[in-house]
């Protein structure tokens, strides 16, 4: 479901230094250093969002629904490999987009690193680049309108350390998504991706009941990660992501996996949200209009295991425990463009 939540004014990270040993300490991916600024604090605390989606169920405490013995999800049965098949003949429904809203039809992915090098989240950055150049990335294709191949590729990265408040809110991320935006570009070709390291809290702001990812704290633990876009008066339109550390009960993936908890849990949640933005990156395109339970839900969230134990997809020649998505041509779940999971 697309929330949306107005951005208030908190004092941010300060200004932050990355530590010169960690330059070109991603040899997979081409980083640079990037740093926040009071300029950056300002135009988080002016702005606010046009969407935010989460990944989660509103008011349900996902780390109490995987410690309790991984329950039947809300759409899937129990177990993994049962991604396809839903309880008592479940059918997800089809998606569409009556406002014909703003899509990504080709984009970089920017990763922001905060405070950890990107092998801290298993070099998210390979998958991307694994991801872009699969079949299964064309699944998006029937939705955008584009059909080419080499559309979504990794760009630029950022490395940013400094201290952090214990809890990150809505103007703290914005802040980081400002700093990256500023430094490699803006619009609807380029997703930036802000990684946060184990540990690290963030919450909806004005939220009631609270809603974090904060795996420390079950009580306020409703979400995996989520997508938002925000307009800047001065670099203008930023899509991002906000992926926290994934491998924690109520986010990560069922063992074994084909590379260890770590890579798949990271890769597969990013799926999710790069999924998600390439289609609806604003909250008024390519989502459930119809269907009472599934209404507000985007292509991703349609097909999304709450036991998270999906089957192994191959992309470029890898193999990942990650979700299907949903296809309007199919009428169903799918891990590429023309095939069933």
């Amino acid at each position: 479901m697309t929330n949306s939540y107005r951005f208030g004014t908190y004092l941010v990270i300060g200004a932050l230094t990355l530590a010169n040993s960690l330059a070109g300490a991603a040899a997979h991916e081409k980083t640079q250093n990037i740093t926040v600024t009071a300029t950056d604090q300002a135009a988080a605390a002016s702005t606010s969002p046009s969407s935010v989606h989460a990944l989660g169920l509103s008011g349900v405490n996902r780390q109490a629904m995987w410690i309790t013995e991984k329950p039947v999800g809300q759409f899937f049965a129990a177990g993994k490999h049962s991604n396809f098949k839903g309880p008592s003949g479940f059918f997800p429904g089809d998606v569409s987009d009556p406002s014909h809203g703003p899509v990504v039809t080709f984009a970089e992915s920017h990763g922001i690193y905060v405070n950890c090098l990107p092998n801290c989240w298993g070099t998210p950055a390979s998958f991307l680049n694994d991801l872009g150049e699969s079949q299964m990335i064309h699944i998006a294709d029937s939705y955008v309108g584009a059909f080419a191949n080499d559309r979504y590729t990794v760009g630029t990265g950022g490395l940013l350390t400094g201290a952090l408040p214990p809890v990150l809110y809505d103007a703290d991320i914005i802040a980081i998504a400002h700093a990256g935006a500023a430094a490699f570009g803006t619009g609807y070709h380029h997703v930036y991706h802000i990684f946060l390291p184990p540990g690290q809290d963030v919450c909806f702001t004005g939220s009631s009941p609270l809603e974090c990812y904060s795996p420390d704290n079950p009580s306020t633990f409703y979400f995996c990660a989520y997508h938002a876009s925000v307009d800047f008066s001065d670099i203008g339109h930023v899509l991002l992501t906000v992926e926290p550390f994934q491998n924690v009960p109520g986010c990560q993936v069922q063992s074994p996996s084909p590379n260890g908890l770590l890579v798949d849990s990271t890769a597969d949640v990013l799926s999710h949200e790069t999924f998600e933005t390439i289609t609806d990156p604003d909250g008024d395109a390519w989502w459930n209009h119809f269907d009472l339970a599934l209404f507000g839900s985007e292509i991703a969230d349609e097909c999304q295991d709450f036991n998270f134990g999906y089957n192994t997809v191959n992309l470029n020649g890898k193999n990942y425990e990650i979700q299907p998505e949903y296809s309007n041509l199919f009428h169903g779940c799918v891990t590429g463009p023309f095939k069933l999971p």
